[in-house]
Order: structure tokens, then sequence, then C-alpha cells
């Protein structure tokens, strides 16, 4: 961090909870956050953190959420994949405690990317070169459309209409979505979603992007044209990639110095408040 001349992180864990059974996932959960929280209080000026879940049981990841930000001054919950190892997502109903909790809190959700389910693979990512197959369906580009499904699943549900306060936090410049954002208005109109906004407003009220490592100036300034600053939150992708990466394009980024200032620092400080 010092090299890379980053004040603070947020910390998380990306362990696939939700594939662990109910009874079980609620003590792991639960001693993960405290392990987490022991590490942020001896450099709470440096750190951060996301929960992690026992999704397996909403009414007990909901109560866990609550716990974590109010006990232990977490800053919101991570999520990799889908949050059921039936393949359902977030806008299934049965999710509805954690939403609520979310809203109600005011802290976000982390999309964080997760394999896709084994129907999936096989149907789309199966027969070629094994080490071929495993790389395209997952940080190749199956983990990106995953998560882009999922967060336009939650829109064209009406979750945001449900919970206004609720927000996400998807990185990757968005996991695909942003690019497809006037196709997407134009294919699911308010006439057919009988949404009362666009999917466009609804993603830029309720989605922060981050790059993830995927430091391309082309995405980059796409994604500023079309969200705009204040919707841009600066993020690392350690130890996959160095920080140091990460300062360099940042501090080369072709942009005011106040536009600078919100996604290095402000927006986060402001979302989380940090």
């Amino acid at each position: 961090m010092d090299a890379g001349k980053i004040d603070m992180q947020v910390l998380s864990y990306t362990a696939m909870t939700q594939l662990i059974p109910a009874p079980e996932a609620i003590s792991i959960a639960k001693a993960a956050n405290n392990e987490m929280a022991e590490r942020v209080r001896k450099y709470p000026d440096r750190f951060a953190a996301f929960a992690t879940l026992p999704w397996a049981d909403p009414k007990a990841a909901a109560d866990e959420l609550e716990r974590t930000v109010k006990e232990l001054n977490f800053k919101g919950v991570l999520l990799s994949g889908r949050p059921a190892a039936d393949g359902t997502f977030l806008d299934n109903p049965k999710f509805e405690p954690v939403l609520e909790m979310a809203n109600f809190l005011k802290v976000p959700i982390y999309m964080h990317p997760g394999f896709p389910a084994r129907t999936v693979q096989e149907a789309y990512y199966a027969g070629l070169d094994p080490v071929v197959s495993a790389r395209l369906s997952a940080f190749g580009w199956g983990w990106h459309a995953e998560v882009g499904i999922h967060i336009l699943r939650m829109i064209l549900a009406g979750v945001f209409v449900k919970y206004p306060n609720l927000q996400l936090i998807a990185g990757h410049w968005g996991e695909m979505v942003p690019f497809f954002l006037a196709r997407l208005d134009e294919a699911l109109s308010k006439e057919a979603t009988h949404l009362p906004k666009t999917i466009s407003e609804t993603f830029i009220n309720h989605v922060y992007v981050t790059p993830s490592g995927m430091f391309t100036l082309p995405h980059f300034q796409f994604i500023l044209q079309v969200l705009g600053a204040d919707r841009i939150i600066f993020s690392v992708d350690y130890p996959y990639i160095g920080n140091e990466r990460a300062r360099a394009f940042l501090e080369n980024a072709p942009i005011s110095a106040s536009d600078k200032e919100k996604i290095a620092h402000g927006n986060v400080e402001r979302l989380l408040k940090l």
C-alpha cells in the first residue's frame, strides 16, 4: 500500500460461502468476519472491511450483515457469484431479508464475479482446450457476464424500486452492462418493463463501477462519458495485480483535478462513510 501510495484499502473475502450448508455457513461467516475485524482494529486508519454472509440462510445473512455493520463497523458486503447453490440470483424473493437490511443500513453490496453454473459452463464454454475453456468461463468472459446479468435481473425485477437506498458496486468497469445501456434502453423500454425509470437511469443511480485491475484508458474514457465521475470508484486488484500499476493509471488519467479527487477517494468516502 505504501509503495502504491494508497492510504486505505477495503478488505474482503472472495470465498463462495453460499456453497456451504446453512448451519455451518453461519458459524464460518461469523468467525471469518470476527477475524477480519481483528485485522482492521490493528490498523483502523489503513483498513476497512466488507462482510461475508451465510447466504444459504437469508435471515441469518441479514442478521450477520446487521451485526458486522453495527458492532464491527463494516462498510458493506461482498458477494462472489450467485447467492445460492441452486443458481438463483438476488432478485429471488427469498433474499429479500438481506436486501431489506442493506437498504435499511444504507450499505452497498459489492457484486464480485463467481463461476457460472455448471449447465452454463457445459453449454457455453466446454469443448475447447481445457485451459482455454477454464479461462474463458472465468476471468476471460464468464465471470463478467454472470455479474452483468445478475445486475440486470435486479433492475428488471424492480429491486431498486422496492429498495431505493440500495447501492451496488461492480468491478471491471461495470461488468459489461454500461457498454450496452443504450441498447438495453431500446430493447427494454419503460413501456416493456413497466418500471418508472429506464435501465440506464437505474444503473447510474444505483451502481458504482470500479476498474478492478482493468487499467485500460479507452474503457475508462467510455465509462466516464456514460456514467460520469460521480459513479466511478478507484480500486486495485491486489494481489493479482500490483498496487503500483493501479496508482500509475490513476495519476496518468487525462481528467480534471476535481474528477480525479472524486474517483480517487471522494466517491468511496461518501458511499462507505469513511
